[in-house]
């Protein structure tokens, strides 16, 4: 195997990798927005600019804002369920760790056979 080779076969699965990362993204803010509308979820003024600040972040990979959008989400109000999903999430976009680092070693033992 090439490394041009080995190279599109972990971006390819980056790609899914990340997909899978967005589909839960999505889900997490529709579940936040469904666990508030029913109820569920009580969050303060302050908490939902910071979800918005912090979604922001994400979409916009502003490590820092997600950094500080997490940190204001906890001081400014309780965090359970769905928000503490979405917290786990960003934590993930903001160090950029998308959990690959197996698919790389074994991309690296396929290459040397």
């Amino acid at each position: 195997m090439t490394a041009e080779e080995m190279t599109n076969r972990y971006l390819q699965r980056l790609d899914k990798r990340l997909m899978a990362y967005e589909t839960a993204l999505n889900q997490t803010i529709a579940d936040i927005e469904s666990d508030y509308d029913q109820g569920y979820l009580d969050v303060t003024e302050a908490q939902w600019q910071d979800i918005i600040v912090l979604v922001g972040g994400i979409v916009q990979t502003n490590t820092r804002m997600i950094h500080e959008a997490s940190e204001c989400v906890r001081t400014d109000g309780e965090v359970s369920g769905s928000l503490l999903n979405l917290l786990e999430l960003a934590k993930h976009f903001a160090t950029l760790d998308f959990s690959e680092a197996p698919l790389i070693k074994q991309e690296a033992k396929a290459w040397h056979k």
